[in-house]
Order: C-alpha cells, then sequence, then structure tokens
C-alpha cells in the first residue's frame, strides 16, 4: 500500500512540475507579444471597404490585410465583405508602443 501511496505521490509530483512550467512558458510568450489589442466602434464612411479599413487599422500588428479582414468579419459576425455607409462596425486596433528608452550608461 506505501509503495502505491509513494508512487502516487511522484507521478503527482512529476505532473506537477511539468504543467507548471508550461504554464510560465506560456505566460513568458503572452509578455512578449509584440502589440496589444483594442476595440472600437467606428462609423462607415462613404468609399469605405473592409480592405481600406483594414490597410487603416492593422498598422502594428502582425496580421496581414486578408487576416484583419477575417478578424473584422469573425468579430462583427459578418458572413460577407459587404459594408454601407452609415454601418456601425467594431474594429480592432494597435496603437503604437512606446520605444524602450536606452539605459543611462
Amino acid at each position: 500500500m506505501k509503495k502505491y501511496l509513494f508512487l502516487l505521490f511522484i507521478c503527482m509530483m512529476f505532473m506537477s512540475c511539468f504543467f507548471g512550467k508550461t504554464l510560465v512558458l506560456a505566460g513568458e510568450e503572452e509578455k512578449d507579444g509584440p502589440c496589444r489589442r483594442y476595440y472600437t466602434t467606428i462609423t462607415v464612411q462613404k468609399g469605405d471597404s473592409l480592405w481600406s479599413i483594414a490597410k487603416t487599422y492593422s498598422q502594428g500588428s502582425e496580421l496581414g490585410i486578408r487576416e484583419y479582414i477575417q478578424e473584422l468579419k469573425t468579430i462583427n459576425g459578418m458572413a460577407s465583405d459587404r459594408i454601407n455607409a452609415g454601418d456601425y462596425i467594431t474594429i480592432v486596433y494597435f496603437p503604437e508602443q512606446p520605444k524602450e528608452s536606452p539605459e543611462p550608461e
């Protein structure tokens, strides 16, 4: 009986270490992310298209234009690329990150 309890304890310790390390590494990846996402709602203007909106607001992200458009469609529950002047859509934007100042020597 003691052997089984000891074996169970060893297995739990191993799993704790493994999953704990995985969670720590996942947290580090999020911190190293290139940009923060912010959301706002805009009014579609005459002549706007998802493509033009994507070119404007995808700057500062790692998303390509097509990926950004897909993101917009998902956020807004859109089945097509059609938008009309006066529509309100939620967009994601990526403000520029402040550049780190060099440390004084």
